[in-house]
């Protein structure tokens, strides 16, 4: 819950009303005792009014700048990728706290912009990397957090291809994967990146990455698979510990196993908690009331921004010269 003892009202605005919000925030911003949202914004009044109908909403507009005109204390901009910039630029500009789905920006320049403006207009701006915040990959980071990594790999499988250049797939996608290799290992040093394309699009890339102690980083992903998948596995010290997102954790000694999370009676814990959202958004909220800059802050962020890039030009490519993909045309999350 929202630690404010002074009991006042955190006024939201809603900026998006795509996929991700219908299915991982509005379900849980909307019934979040001391929060108010006190309108929606979106490019089209079909999408207003079937989310607004949906959860009870009675301000819906597609004038952003009047949304911004009510004086939200914070806002959650879940827009397509491509309008994260020019969103967050207004919102911090305007004195507003912000919360922006992955990715804040479309290049690392861009995203050290805003976390100066946020840093300038003492303003909080959190990242929505949720992976951090899930109970499994929280569980596995404390249980590594006395030990040396030898190896870790970070997958990440779909069955569908989507994105034409190796830098969209990594800054719209596989960027969870890179930031949790941030998050488990520390600064890494890119080597490698291998990748391949069919019918013009990305079909799967392995990069390889120095850790900073010794030791060796792995990101993989995979277009071609039999179903989505996410893990992550850590190696070191004779211990291993590997996480099958969001269902399980396995943790390896020399003689013994233990797996965490199948066992859960009646799976009772709510999906939007184990995935790391219901956490992100109430770490949001408490560096609202706290003024702490949260654990995903725009400065981290950048971090993040210049690892894919770094990755994409160990492959031999120029991230500049990646042209965009068409968000519209990108119908997923997770």
């Amino acid at each position: 819950m929202i630690k404010n003892k002074g009991h006042k009202k955190i006024r939201v605005a809603i900026f998006g009303a795509g996929g991700i919000t219908h299915k991982a925030y509005l379900p849980v911003i909307s019934t979040w005792p001391g929060i108010e949202i006190i309108g929606i914004f979106s490019r089209t009044q079909d999408s207003i009014d079937k989310i607004c109908s949906e959860f009870h909403l009675s301000n819906g507009t597609t004038d952003a700048q009047k949304l911004i005109d009510k004086k939200p204390d914070a806002a959650f901009v879940l827009t397509n990728d491509q309008t994260h910039y020019k969103y967050v630029t207004m919102l911090l500009n305007a004195g507003i706290d912000v919360f922006v789905e992955k990715p804040l920006a479309q290049n690392a320049e861009e995203a050290q912009i805003l976390a100066l403006i946020a840093e300038k207009k003492n303003r909080v701006l959190m990242v929505g990397f949720n992976r951090r915040f899930s109970l499994l990959y929280k569980e596995a980071k404390e249980i590594f957090s006395a030990k040396k990594i030898q190896l870790a790999i970070f997958q990440k499988n779909r069955p569908r291809a989507t994105h034409t250049t190796l830098y969209n797939n990594y800054l719209d996608d596989t960027i969870h994967q890179i930031d949790l290799m941030r998050f488990y290992c520390g600064d890494v040093e890119p080597l490698s990146t291998t990748y391949e394309k069919e019918d013009g699009k990305i079909a799967g890339a392995v990069s390889v990455c120095g850790l900073k102690d010794g030791g060796i980083g792995v990101v993989i992903t995979s277009l071609k698979a039999g179903s989505w998948q996410e893990s992550a596995i850590l190696h070191g010290e004779n211990l291993t510990v590997e996480v099958d997102a969001f269902e399980k954790l396995t943790i390896k000694n020399k003689d013994h196993e233990q797996v965490i999370g199948t066992d859960r009676p009646g799976k009772w814990i709510p999906d939007m908690q184990e995935r790391g959202f219901y956490g992100e958004i109430e770490h949001f909220f408490n560096c609202i009331v706290s003024r702490k800059q949260p654990l995903t802050s725009g400065s981290d962020a950048v971090k993040t921004h210049q690892l894919i890039e770094k990755l994409v030009e160990v492959a031999g490519l120029n991230p500049d010269e990646q042209p965009a993909d068409d968000w519209d045309k990108i119908s997923r999350w997770g």
